[in-house]
């Protein structure tokens, strides 16, 4: 396939902005599609998203736009990096203007709440044949790291492992290597299932837990995530990985992850709603909190921490109770030996 020096990415989030600028560094134009003005015009006059990502200077190769054009659509490549919330929804607004040859790249992480889908399911149920040309990159990577050029490693996965030599050329560089899988499912419940965790470490950090605690959790919670993804059809190995390991660790020990800030955040007795609403960016693990919740309800899964969360989150239980949750042995162990 012959590339052209051209890629559109929809979504001017942090995370969207700093994949703009790492494919930049590569060569490409990048149509960088935003839904807020302030964005647009903030990019557009000081090369610079003061919205999402400020303080780093972006290059001209980047062209923000507020239109749905037709011209964005042109690209080879797609990259979509919006909340996984909204991803079908724009989907559906878009299906009509994408071609059935462009390839589709998937930046977020998430389970939509509505449906309990990871992103992969949302394109299938929206686009039609997008197997053969989906990719999805997920693994250790903080916004602010990726975009100041400080060195990074993820993972992209494609069940059509044609596509992933063709997407590694636009995202690799001397600072940023990627590895390869064709475990879509389970790299993307990896980088899904992870920011739940991140949330119970940050309010274990909050209410000043014990290092020990903490490391003990994130085993256990870990666990938790391996025995529901097996359910969904994730392979086990892909969880030792960067998708998965990597990305749970960088989540739950990181300062820079909104996930641990908004499990910190509630450890201090914050109240859930005003956390929301006082940020502008967003904290996946909280929508993905439920949807994992009920799909170890649907499995019959026992899951002490998913669901310790998930009623700290949801239903007011006291964030202490995460501890108590974590030292009830009953069946983790002995479901692992079965994986």
């Amino acid at each position: 396939m012959k590339l052209k020096k051209v890629v559109t990415i929809f979504g001017a989030g942090s995370w969207g902005t700093a994949i703009a600028k790492n494919i930049s560094r590569n060569g490409y134009m990048v149509h960088l599609w935003a839904k807020e003005k302030e964005v647009v015009d903030s990019i557009t006059k000081f090369r610079e998203n003061r919205v999402y990502l400020p303080g780093i200077k972006l290059p001209s190769l980047i062209i923000p736009t507020l239109s749905l054009d037709k011209v964005l659509f042109k690209s080879d490549f797609l990259i979509f990096s919006i909340p996984t919330q909204f991803i079908r929804e724009s989907l559906s607004a878009m299906k009509n203007m994408i071609s059935k040859d462009s390839i589709l790249i998937n930046t977020s992480k998430g389970i939509e709440q509505s449906s309990m889908k990871p992103i992969f399911s949302i394109f299938k149920d929206t686009l039609p044949r997008v197997s053969k040309r989906y990719v999805t990159i997920s693994g250790p990577s903080f916004a602010y790291d990726v975009a100041s050029g400080l060195p990074t490693s993820v993972t992209l996965a494609a069940s059509n492992s044609l596509l992933l030599p063709v997407a590694m050329k636009i995202f690799e560089n001397q600072n940023f290597k990627t590895y390869t899988s064709k475990d879509i499912v389970g790299v993307e419940l990896g980088g899904s299932l992870k920011n739940v965790i991140a949330i119970g470490a940050g309010i274990l950090d909050g209410i000043k837990s014990s290092e020990s605690t903490k490391a003990a959790f994130i085993t256990r919670g870990l666990n938790e995530i391996k025995i529901l993804s097996k359910f969904l059809g994730a392979k086990n190995d892909t969880f030792m990985g960067l998708s998965g390991i990597g990305d749970l660790m960088l989540t739950a020990y990181g300062e820079q992850s909104r996930n641990r800030s908004l499990g910190f955040n509630v450890g201090k007795g914050k109240k859930i709603k005003t956390i929301l609403s006082s940020s502008k960016t967003v904290a996946e693990g909280f929508y993905t909190s439920k949807a994992i919740y009920e799909l170890t309800k649907k499995y019959k899964i026992h899951s002490p921490i998913i669901e310790s969360i998930y009623k700290i989150l949801y239903r007011n239980s006291n964030p202490s109770n995460i501890v108590k949750n974590l030292l009830k042995n009953d069946g983790i162990v002995l479901s692992l030996i079965h994986i």
